[in-house]
């Protein structure tokens, strides 16, 4: 008798194996914290980060981590087209779950919105190759052509700077916003602006792109950190994606992303 409850236990014991292994396990198993679908409003403006290849489909670090992020929900990734000005507005009227986008984790922002961090960056300025501006910090950029994207901490501070050049009696700078990251590094192409300040990850994009014609004049000491923003009354979601987030590190997830896009890793540590 002994062996036969012997035999029926280790079979309900293989038994109750056999359905952890098929479902993933417990522990693997993830809540969604949306139904359906994960929607994040994007400005595809911005490589490598995000852009659109030429038949409009949206590509880029941040459009995989959307996916792998929904790919661990059990979700599908929706991709909300949004211009980078209206990033926070349409999350604010609940045209997204988040902002997965390329843009900061500042103050002001998160004054009004939560966010979780997920990578380092440095800003660089950016120049035409060989530098004939001889641009070397952002001193130098009192009486140049400056680009930038519009809406941007980026148009904040060369705003600010603008302000100290004038306070200091030094001509100031020409600026110039445009709606995308791109379109300004298509001024400095053309030889209309002198520099255009983005991040290390643009400004290594670009100089993929453009061999020879680019080059990073000066690179900025200080971080500066991207983050997905949610709204403040979906505290589960936020839950939920910094686990996400602390998962795809752990696993290595974001670290191939990163290579794929030629970001350094250690920017996603």
């Amino acid at each position: 008798m002994r062996r036969v409850v012997s035999v029926l236990s280790l079979l309900a014991l293989v038994a109750t194996a056999l359905v952890v292994v098929g479902t993933g396990g417990a522990s693997s198993q993830v809540t969604s914290p949306v139904k359906g679908s994960l929607k994040y409003c994007n400005d595809p403006s911005f490589p490598p980060m995000e852009s659109k290849t030429t038949s409009g489909k949206p590509v880029g670090f941040d459009i995989d981590m959307a996916n792998a992020i929904a790919k661990l929900w059990r979700v599908k990734a929706t991709f909300v087209g949004t211009a980078f000005t209206g990033l926070l507005p349409a999350l604010a009227a609940h045209k997204c779950h988040v902002v997965i986008s390329g843009i900061f984790v500042t103050p002001d922002r998160t004054a009004k919105f939560p966010a979780v961090r997920y990578m380092r960056t440095h800003r660089a300025l950016v120049v035409q190759g060989g530098n004939p501006k001889h641009i070397k910090s952002p001193n130098d950029l009192s009486g140049k052509n400056v680009a930038v994207q519009t809406g941007t901490k980026y148009e904040q501070y060369l705003k600010d700077l603008n302000d100290q050049f004038k306070a200091a009696g030094k001509s100031q700078m020409n600026l110039s916003s445009y709606p995308g990251d791109t379109d300004a590094i298509a001024q400095l192409l053309i030889g209309r602006a002198d520099a255009v300040l983005t991040q290390d990850t643009e400004g290594a994009y670009q100089k993929k792109q453009h061999p020879g014609k680019l080059a990073i004049a000066y690179l900025f000491p200080e971080t500066d950190t991207f983050g997905i923003y949610y709204r403040k009354s979906d505290a589960k979601l936020g839950k939920a994606l910094r686990s996400a987030i602390a998962t795809l590190k752990k696993n290595g997830t974001l670290k191939k992303l990163a290579k794929k896009q030629q970001i350094p890793a250690s920017d996603v540590k």
